[in-house]
């Protein structure tokens, strides 16, 4: 490969990972974002009710004040099925969000459904779909087993609510989320 076209493609791989700190998450206070050192990652195992998979299932380990968090998985359904919502005893907020880059800056914002393709896998991961946690009940620890509640709708409108477990932990990579001294998440 030609130098110049690998230092192309090395720039626009910095200018990437820079970009995908800074987003706008609308008039909260109080947000910052830290970059843990990476570690390596574990979740949970497969999980399966009603034709639908999760996987990899994590949630991100609070640090110090932190009342906020991510949880990321991947899910496959065997028929179209859309996620309409998320709960969890650990949070007293759980929204599913998406972030999209506008222009320079990465924002994020709720999404209130999300339409899975039968045998599509859908990953919810650092820097795109995700679910966050916000005004967390207690902080997280590594190592510690996350009850999440996935809630689905058929194409008939029928419910799926879905338990599934998360173990937190940090992934190798991705921006840390973190809403400290309290700030209030709006949308």
């Amino acid at each position: 490969m030609k130098p110049f076209i690998r230092l192309a493609m090395v720039s626009t791989v910095v200018l990437f990972a820079a970009c995908s700190e800074h987003h706008d998450h609308g008039d909260e206070a109080g947000h910052a974002h830290d970059t843990p050192a990476p570690v390596e990652q574990a979740a949970s195992p497969s999980q399966v009710q009603d034709g639908i998979a999760v996987q990899t299932a994590w949630v991100r380990p609070t640090v110090g004040e932190q009342d906020s968090t991510g949880a990321y998985l991947t899910i496959t359904s065997q028929e179209a099925v859309a996620l309409v919502g998320v709960a969890t005893p650990a949070a007293e907020i759980a929204e599913v969000h998406e972030m999209t880059m506008d222009g320079e800056i990465m924002r994020m914002r709720m999404a209130e459904r999300i339409d899975l393709k039968a045998g599509e896998p859908l990953e919810l991961k650092p820097g795109g779909y995700h679910v966050m946690l916000m005004a967390l009940t207690a902080p997280i620890e590594a190592g510690q087993e996350i009850e999440l509640s996935l809630q689905f709708e058929k194409p008939d409108g029928s419910k799926i609510e879905m338990p599934v477990k998360a173990m937190a932990a940090q992934n190798a990579g991705g921006g840390h989320h973190s809403h400290g001294d309290g700030g209030d998440h709006k949308h």
